[in-house]
């Protein structure tokens, strides 16, 4: 105990000339602990202003630009794909109007050339058949002509047998001729 009554009286013992020593508090101000405060955040501040501050920002400005030229590229790009793509509709209705007019074109083409091959072939037709019953009528002239002399000669040879010795050259030639035109008619 006597200890603990020594380690008692050093407690209760004051520390500056006999005045009693409170702990500090939360709130108390300490003037000399303010300054040092406020000196170290403006010393903070200039630093944090010249090393960092100013390249965020710069670095923010530039990320701005680079957005907004982006955005400038995309919107321009976007107006050139639409101008694209208006050419792209207009040649390929113009292709298409272009097909229809070959395509018509060759219809016609075709038709007429049909029609044309087809009058030819009834023209060679129609010379065919002209020329065949030109052929057919020579034949036909000639098988009567040949006929009719030869039934002539016939008639004469059975004439002249019979009147062999009636008739002369003249007359016979003349009962010839008067024969062969009534076997014309």
């Amino acid at each position: 105990m006597a200890e603990n009554a020594s380690t008692q009286a050093t407690l209760e013992v004051p520390a500056h000339g006999g005045a009693e020593a409170h702990p500090p508090g939360l709130v108390d101000i300490a003037p000399g602990m303010l300054i040092w405060v406020w000196v170290t955040f403006l010393l903070f501040m200039v630093i944090l202003t010249k090393v960092a501050w100013k390249p965020i920002l710069a670095a923010l400005d530039k990320r701005e630009e680079t957005l907004r030229q982006s955005l400038d590229n995309a919107t321009r790009l976007r107006e050139e794909l639409a101008q694209l793509d208006q050419k792209r509709q207009a040649i390929l209705a113009e292709a298409d109007h272009k097909a229809r007019e070959i395509m018509g074109t060759a219809h016609q083409a075709a038709g007429e050339l049909a029609d044309s091959i087809e009058n030819k072939a009834r023209g060679a037709a129609r010379d065919l058949v002209e020329s065949a019953r030109r052929e057919i009528a020579d034949a036909t002239q000639q098988a009567r002509a040949t006929l009719r002399r030869e039934s002539a000669e016939l008639a004469i040879a059975a004439a002249s047998k019979l009147l062999q010795e009636n008739l002369d050259d003249a007359k016979h030639r003349a009962l010839t001729e008067q024969l062969i035109r009534k076997l014309d008619v």
